[in-house]
């Protein structure tokens, strides 16, 4: 009797192996196994030295979807997108890893089929990528391309007078909003005016109001250890926009982020509220990209990996906006500091280690 169900991940047909979710089994040589079942959902029976010894699979129509990359892991491997107001992950199966790794990163579009079928690995739930839309695809970057335009960014970044380090947390989906489209919002904002070399001009943190949900769900309270009163009392997104505006016109700064989820929510943020936005796309610069081409490291870094990397150790993340903008203006200089005297970083490895060691 097929008594359980699981999505295959990995097949190593050599070994006789199948990666069920997150365990390995053997299976029965007599057994029919191909590629063809990776992301797929089956029935399975084991034996008592847990051999698959039946498998099926189960008729599954896969769904479609469309997005920008948010985030991109190549050590899981997983790509993660927005989608209904979540952050959603997808896992990339060996038969697209290589096609994902080699002509997509974060801020593309990604348009694919994934398996309905939800499961977990760690602590995160995950959909298995099907299929790999790549119609219209430009070629792969030429690595001549991606190493100009990191030196024409550099150059910019070096030659400012004035740089923004932007946090944004914003708010996330729950039970409350069930059956509606919902859409994440700015509800907290962190910024650190500083100059040239590092000195620290201004200042700012504050709640803001969502305008389309302004009730935030128990989840986003219970990630971002806030209370509703705290977003019932903050600013309006106008007030927060408009003291942007201000921070523009005062210092015209780069705006440094870490990631493209703030870039995202920010355009989205215009949007929602019908204003124009508050800067050109080339003010706003995602210094984790910068990091991994400048490193050429081929998957997300992580905030507070990536201070660990550079040997400047702080406490346990607690996902607060202004604490992370100064982590952010941390790496930056240290950053600056390295490019300025052609200085050579173990950053990499420091990096690689981390990820070893977790």
């Amino acid at each position: 009797m097929l008594g359980h169900t699981g999505v295959i991940l990995k097949i190593n047909l050599e070994e006789r192996k199948i990666l069920m979710n997150e365990t390995w089994f053997t299976y029965d040589p007599k057994l029919t196994v191909s590629s063809s079942m990776l992301g797929q959902s089956v029935q399975y029976s084991l034996n008592g030295k847990n051999k698959i010894t039946g498998l099926e699979l189960i008729q599954q129509k896969s769904k479609e979807l469309k997005g920008k990359i948010q985030s991109l892991n190549l050590s899981i491997p997983r790509v993660s997108l927005h989608t209904g107001g979540q952050l959603i992950h997808f896992y990339i199966t060996d038969k697209y890893l290589n096609i994902i790794k080699h002509q997509f990163k974060p801020g593309d579009f990604l348009q694919f089929t994934y398996n309905p079928v939800e499961f977990k690995l760690g602590k995160s739930t995950y959909y298995a990528i099907t299929s790999i839309k790549m119609e219209n695809r430009k070629k792969v970057e030429n690595p001549q391309v991606i190493k100009n335009e990191l030196r024409q960014t550099l150059e910019y970044l070096i030659d400012s007078s004035y740089y923004a380090f932007l946090d944004l947390e914003f708010s996330m989906s729950g039970p409350e909003y069930r059956g509606i489209k919902f859409q994440p919002e700015i509800i907290q904002f962190g910024l650190i005016i500083a100059d040239a070399e590092g000195n620290l001009v201004e200042k700012m943190s504050a709640y803001v109001k969502p305008t389309l949900f302004p009730v935030i769900s128990e989840k986003t309270q219970e990630f971002l250890k806030i209370k509703e009163s705290a977003i019932t009392c903050a600013m309006s997104y106008q007030d927060f926009y408009y003291y942007i505006k201000e921070v523009i016109a005062r210092y015209n700064p780069i705006f440094l982020v870490w990631g493209v989820s703030d870039g995202f929510i920010l355009e989205n943020s215009y949007l929602v509220n019908n204003v124009e936005p508050l800067f050109d796309c080339h003010q706003l610069i995602d210094l984790q990209r910068v990091h991994r081409q400048y490193y050429q490291i081929g998957q997300d870094i992580g905030l507070y990996n990536a201070i660990k990397s550079y040997e400047i150790f702080t406490g346990t993340q607690i996902h607060d906006a202004i604490v992370d903008a100064l982590v952010l203006h941390n790496i930056f200089y240290k950053f600056k500091s390295i490019i300025l005297s052609n200085e050579t970083y173990p950053f990499k490895e420091n990096y690689q280690n981390l990820m070893n060691n977790r």
